[in-house]
């Protein structure tokens, strides 16, 4: 349990919360540093390349290899880091919701008649399954079995894109995010994990890497929406779980399953409304938890992660 033991410990930790100075130090050189890399990499190898990829594996660990230096040279704030697997319970949420959102974007297409899967058929009596993604098979599938081959597809591949987005996800949420909500508030410190978390991605951003067709409107319109939904969510997950590991799961989820399923579908209308629908629904689940995290607004740093410190 969270004892008063516990409670001392946290106000403790509030009392040697990086500075704003520090903090600010951390994410220009976070920024610097993934800037410093992308755009040489892209302008050698080209976004096709299979190279580049590697290169993006590093750009992703690079902010915890910092987060690392930092948390080196003030050891006391190592308490802080929410690496701890936290409440368990949290742990496929962000797999689950993140998945919807993918089947969500391919259910609206489909049923407006703009889109077709090159996954799947939907009927009455089940699914029609193609492709080798799904662990377990092809072919005709009733609802339960299908939802069952879904679900483990999700979890299989949210754990192997880990290799990946840990990287982001301890310095982002694990580390990061605490700091911030402790030095400027619960919604405040989050928002500005978001601008800090778009700034990161912009230089493949700006050269056509998530949004090729449109990378003006992805870049400064979509994207940082996009970044807005996705930090409300996964600090959300941070905050009630007491770890980052849902929102690396959930992470891991978007770059998978949720990505594969919105590549695969045919479509009969530019891609740019495809993107606007994806950001649209980002932003419904990040203002429902939008609205959850309004109740922590007031609270203390103490008082915020005590439910994480509980279950860890």
């Amino acid at each position: 349990m969270f004892d008063i033991a516990g409670s001392a410990l946290f106000e403790t930790v509030e009392r040697i919360t990086m500075s704003r100075n520090a903090i600010a130090l951390y994410a220009v050189l976070a920024i610097a540093l993934s800037w410093c890399v992308q755009i040489p990499a892209i302008m050698l190898f080209g976004l096709d390349s299979p190279v580049i990829n590697n290169i993006f594996i590093f750009i992703m660990w690079s902010p915890t290899l910092l987060a690392l230096v930092f948390i080196l040279r003030n050891p006391a704030v190592r308490s802080q880091v929410l690496w701890r697997l936290g409440k368990l319970s949290y742990l496929p949420l962000g797999i689950v919701v993140q998945t919807m959102i993918g089947f969500a974007v391919v259910a609206l297409l489909i049923a407006a008649g703009l889109a077709t899967s090159g996954y799947f058929t939907f009927q009455t009596t089940g699914v029609v399954v193609s492709g080798e993604a799904w662990l377990l098979g092809e072919g005709g599938q009733s609802w339960v079995f299908f939802l069952i081959n879904v679900s483990v597809t999700a979890i299989a591949f949210s754990i192997v894109g880990l290799l990946a987005t840990t990287g982001e996800e301890f310095a982002w949420r694990g580390f990061l995010q605490g700091q911030l909500t402790s030095q400027f508030g619960v919604l405040p410190g989050i928002m500005l994990l978001a601008a800090i978390w778009w700034a990161w991605h912009l230089p493949a951003l700006l050269m056509g890497y998530n949004f090729p067709e449109h990378p003006y409107i992805g870049s400064f319109i979509l994207f940082p929406l996009l970044m807005v939904g996705a930090s409300l969510f996964f600090g959300w997950l941070t905050i009630k779980s007491g770890s980052f590991w849902p929102a690396a799961l959930a992470h891991g989820t978007v770059n998978s399953i949720q990505q594969g399923l919105i590549d695969n579908l045919q479509l009969q209308l530019p891609q740019l409304y495809v993107d606007i629908l994806r950001t649209a629904l980002f932003l419904v689940v990040g203002i429902v938890c939008l609205f959850l995290l309004r109740s922590c607004q007031h609270k203390k740093q103490a008082e915020l992660y005590a439910a994480g410190a509980a279950g860890n």
